[in-house]
């Protein structure tokens, strides 16, 4: 049999799913594990690695690996960190941003006929932050993520939480400083509003209208940053 990384990790996995090993179990040692899958041990060493990325093992210098306690935010979270290795640069940020809005729209609409009064006044509160923040930038972050977070939250679905924290939040935070800050932010948080009024008015149709204008307005200024960096100079000679 050819065994592969990718097919050792997934047979241990398997085992981890099928409770052959529990939470807290040990797996067996290198030696075991090279002999069972006829892999040499970089293989074995590998396929662990990638299952602590993806949170299913407990990696510790010096000790041998334990099968984790599965929690869904903790797989998600390493599904999260393995993918922007593979998304990263305009291209890989283009798809996580088309990803978001499928998910958050989709959310949207679950949101505007099931949230209810608590979760419309923390939203509420969130904007509230934001006005409080526009002068600091780093809260304002803080406090968009919470404003989004929320609509996770409202489905009462941890997956949906644990993809915006992995996937969502890690994009928000990672994005450049666009060029007029207040004005930015201000419209930003002008678009909360609007939101949390055609929640409140259970009117889909405009709530969904202005999540897509808020992501594609923000999507697109980060384009624009792009394009900005890669301007060239008056000084650079264009190739011949």
């Amino acid at each position: 049999m050819i065994v592969s990384t990718d097919s050792i990790a997934e047979m241990i996995s398997a085992d981890i799913r099928g409770e052959v090993l529990r939470p807290g179990e040990m797996l067996p040692s290198e030696r075991e594990l090279c002999e069972r899958f006829g892999a040499n041990r970089s293989q074995v060493r590998n396929a662990i690695s990638n299952l602590g990325v993806l949170g299913l093992l407990e990696l510790s210098k010096g000790h041998r690996p334990r099968v984790a306690t599965l929690d869904v935010a903790k797989v998600v979270e390493g599904a999260g960190a393995a993918m922007s290795v593979f998304l990263n640069g305009v291209e890989g940020r283009a798809h996580l941003e088309q990803a978001r809005l499928f998910l958050e729209t989709s959310m949207m609409s679950y949101a505007v006929e099931h949230a209810t009064r608590a979760d419309i006044a923390r939203m509420v509160d969130a904007i509230e932050k934001c006005d409080a923040s526009l002068n600091d930038q780093s809260a304002f972050l803080n406090a968009d993520v919470y404003f989004h977070q929320i609509l996770a939250e409202i489905p009462g679905n941890p997956i949906f939480i644990a993809m915006h924290e992995a996937f969502v939040a890690r994009l928000m935070r990672s994005r450049d400083t666009p060029g007029n800050v207040l004005q930015y932010l201000k419209r930003s948080n002008d678009e909360h509003r609007e939101i949390v009024s055609a929640i409140i008015e259970r009117d889909k149709e405009r709530a969904v209208e202005v999540l897509n204008r808020h992501l594609e307005r923000n999507y697109a200024e980060q384009f624009r940053q792009q394009l900005n960096k890669n301007k060239l100079t008056p000084k650079e000679e264009i190739p011949r």
